[in-house]
């Protein structure tokens, strides 16, 4: 089959990931891929190249794959309304793109303007298979749409409204898949395929090498995370930690808001904080393979019961032990599995969690050792690749 997959986010960002490993395992099945987002370089015009794995990309198809055809539409107008994925240019590109195609299915990631307008503008006058992929709950509580009323009611429409013309809908979580039977989409046509990970770009890297090359220290107890939210409320947890091991560094990647810094300066802990900024994605799995324990607050909300992160399961790749809370699909996880500390809501209690394993370097070995051969053998993307095939394919 000619399959067209739609991300509505830039490259890399959100729900990218997902999208290029659902296509990726459509092209190791031998179907052709195109896969379509947003260039984070690229205002006015496309930029085409392929991929067979996350790092590698091509000008040509050269040797064995898995193959995807990677589209970049130009990014102009991106962020324009919000909710973002509102690009002119790429809204345009991408319904030219169908148009002109002659594809046999289009997978939209979400529902973003860059994600619907083509579907909608298409559908009448081309055939073609439509599946709709769910992994947030952005109407529940997701986006926050500069606080526009209108907006949400708008936002949260569209998001379901989608879902309807789809002959398949894949969902990331249980909470996802009950709202989708509740507003009235057939059973048989909702489909859970979980989260997964790429652990041959996720390695357990040797501390204190990678350590060595990002100018950390070897012998400091380190905490790692990944943006999630504005971090405020992940820095006073680190904060917390300072108080029974003073000499502990916390890192932290992704582009951080004033906000974070603004309360790590007034704790007056700014000089034990690396603010590592978003790293390349060569670098990305070394520093998680810097910490002793990686730390994912999360709230008991529509949110986080409707999403599963996939940090965690970068983390856990990583072969690093992780504190976080038992919430939504993540709960599953840490009760059947040995690979991390599911942590009470307050922050004091998510604060001792990550004491005890900076004090129990042992344990903490244990956990991440076991995480990685979670990883390996029950969440691989290889191993989601049947399923993501039948939705596909019907």
């Amino acid at each position: 089959m000619r399959i067209l997959t739609l991300n509505s986010n830039l490259k890399g960002i959100g729900t990218y990931l997902r999208c290029y490993y659902f296509s990726r395992e459509l092209a190791r099945r031998g179907h052709a891929v195109t896969m379509a987002t947003v260039s984070p370089s690229s205002r006015y015009r496309p930029r085409l190249y392929y991929k067979k794995s996350y790092l590698h990309e091509a000008a040509e198809r050269a040797g064995e794959g898995p193959w995807v055809r990677v589209a970049e539409g130009p990014s102009l107008g991106y962020r324009w309304l919000p909710g973002w994925g509102s690009g002119p240019l790429d809204v345009w590109w991408r319904t030219r793109e169908i148009w002109t195609g002659g594809y046999d299915a289009v997978y939209g990631f979400e529902y973003q303007p860059n994600v619907s307008c083509p579907f909608y503008l298409t559908r009448p006058l081309r055939e073609f298979r439509f599946c709709s992929d769910w992994c947030d709950w952005h109407a529940g509580q997701s986006n926050r749409l500069r606080g526009w009323r209108i907006a949400h009611r708008i936002d949260g429409y569209f998001e379901e409204r989608i879902r309807f013309f789809a002959e398949a809908v894949t969902v990331i979580s249980k909470t996802l898949h009950d709202r989708a039977v509740r507003i009235g989409i057939e059973p048989r046509r909702v489909i859970s395929i979980p989260e997964g990970v790429d652990t041959e770009y996720l390695r357990d890297f040797p501390k204190e090498q990678v350590r060595r090359r990002h100018g950390l220290p070897p012998d400091r107890a380190i905490a790692v995370a990944v943006k999630d939210g504005d971090m405020s409320r992940t820095v006073r947890i680190f904060g917390s930690v300072l108080q029974r091991i003073p000499d502990a560094i916390f890192v932290v990647l992704g582009d951080i808001g004033p906000e974070a810094k603004a309360v790590s300066e007034a704790m007056g802990i700014g000089g034990q904080i690396h603010w590592a900024g978003r790293v390349s994605d060569q670098d990305y799995p070394e520093y998680l393979g810097c910490g002793d324990v990686c730390i994912l607050p999360l709230r008991n909300d529509t949110l986080n019961q409707a999403r599963f992160p996939a940090k965690l399961l970068d983390f856990w790749a990583s072969g690093r032990p992780v504190v976080t809370n038992p919430v939504g699909d993540v709960a599953d996880l840490l009760r059947t599995r040995d690979i991390g500390i599911a942590a009470g809501q307050s922050a004091e209690e998510i604060a001792d969690s990550v004491v005890a394993l900076l004090r129990e370097p042992e344990r903490a070995r244990h956990l991440g050792a076991t995480a990685r051969q979670v990883m390996v053998r029950e969440w691989e993307w290889s191993l989601r690749g049947p399923a993501i095939a039948g939705a596909i394919t019907g």
